[in-house]
């Protein structure tokens, strides 16, 4: 998993963390956004409580997490677009979570992948 430009945590309050770079993003240098693999959704935190706590992950911690990862891993590399196409919003602004069903980015605003791959563009 050394590869991957994000890093999976361990805080002990929040459990198995993925901090991520690009959700940093739009966030004010005092803040930083986690995605807890527990949740399955992102949150953002102030940055000086949080990641004096962020410890890196044992070997079993990320065999035990390994698929919720991947899925992580899916999610952010199969967005076609860095916004929402419902609400406009750049994912990397807003808290977002990961759809059980199409495994992709879900915006605060409800729409994930499932809902934009059923639009239809209406024809001019």
């Amino acid at each position: 998993m050394s590869s991957d430009a994000f890093q999976v945590c361990f805080h002990p309050k929040l459990g198995v963390v993925i901090n991520d770079p690009i959700a940093q993003m739009g966030l004010a240098r005092e803040q930083m956004r986690l995605f807890k693999l527990g949740a399955m959704g992102a949150s953002t935190f102030v940055r000086a409580i949080v990641s004096k706590d962020l410890v890196a992950c044992t070997e079993d911690q990320l065999q035990a997490h390994a698929t919720a990862i991947e899925t992580y891993r899916t999610a952010r590399s199969s967005r076609r677009k860095p916004y929402c196409e419902q609400c406009r919003r750049h994912f990397g602004s807003v808290d977002f979570s990961v759809c059980g069903d199409c495994h992709s980015i879900r915006c605060t605003c409800g729409t994930c992948s499932c809902a934009s791959s059923s639009r239809r563009r209406k024809a001019a």
